[in-house]
């Protein structure tokens, strides 16, 4: 690693002081790009930043809230024009159509589907006020083979993946240097994950057994890791990506195959 295959870019990420985004963030500082790590947790952005160093910025960014995206591009700024966005922010409430409610299903939309619009839109901006870049949206494959107790996690994944396809077109139809793709995670070993891990303990389970659970649906017999899933990302964000625009990529240990 560490080959900087992104010097001189600069990355915008949200979620980006935990799970898929904070290892991104690393990845990305390794390669030689300059990142703000935006986040709801603004301490825990501003510790990452620390530890990263200079080529990395915290910034507060709930992405529900279109000035905290300004404010985000804002702080970019000092760091050089933003080529790069990873929309990687997200929540799972899981629940039965039975058992979820509206304002659980809602606040899933707002932050999964909603924050990448939010962020998508100003990355556009900003980008075609540039010379161009890459957009890369967190989906899941979850949103491509839904499961019974995800309705809510499931509908907000599946429209990230129509909203970036559509994104893209408009892109490339204007000629604008932008592209934007879907990466499709599976079981990924996060603190989204650990959440699951107590949900089962409490019901009951073994931390082996729910562990071995998620893993047992992967053909490759594990849960996939924050590192690997931001590898994919790296690709994403390079100049090695540079005719791929509209594509989900899957980092799923074969679920989808």
């Amino acid at each position: 690693m560490g080959n900087e295959r992104l010097s001189g870019k600069t990355a915008i990420i949200s979620g980006g002081a935990s799970g898929i985004g904070a290892a991104s963030a690393k990845r990305f500082v390794e390669e030689g790009a300059r990142v703000v790590i935006g986040d709801i947790d603004l301490a825990k952005s501003e510790a990452l930043a620390a530890e990263l160093g200079p080529n990395a910025l915290a910034a507060e960014l709930d992405v529900r809230e279109p000035e905290h995206w300004q404010s985000a591009f804002e702080r970019a700024s000092a760091l050089g024009d933003v080529t790069t966005l990873v929309n990687s922010a997200g929540v799972s409430i899981p629940g039965s159509i039975e058992d979820i409610d509206l304002d659980q299903f809602r606040a899933t939309l707002s932050i999964n589907l909603d924050g990448v619009f939010l962020g998508c839109k100003h990355a556009g901006a900003a980008m075609k006020a540039a010379s161009g870049g890459s957009i890369i949206n967190v989906g899941s494959t979850l949103g491509v083979r839904s499961g019974a107790i995800f309705p809510a996690y499931s509908s907000s994944k599946g429209a990230v993946r129509m909203l970036s396809r559509s994104i893209a077109l408009h892109c490339a139809a204007q000629g604008y240097d932008i592209r934007v793709n879907t990466l499709l995670p599976g079981a990924i070993h996060t603190e989204m994950v650990e959440g699951y891990i107590a949900a089962g303990k409490q019901a009951g389970q073994s931390r082996d057994q729910v562990i071995q659970g998620f893993a047992s649906v992967h053909p490759m017999n594990r849960l996939g890791t924050a590192t690997e899933t931001a590898n994919a990302i790296v690709f994403l964000a390079s100049d090695e990506s540079s005719f791929t625009t509209g594509a989900d990529l899957p980092v799923d240990g074969g679920y989808l195959a």
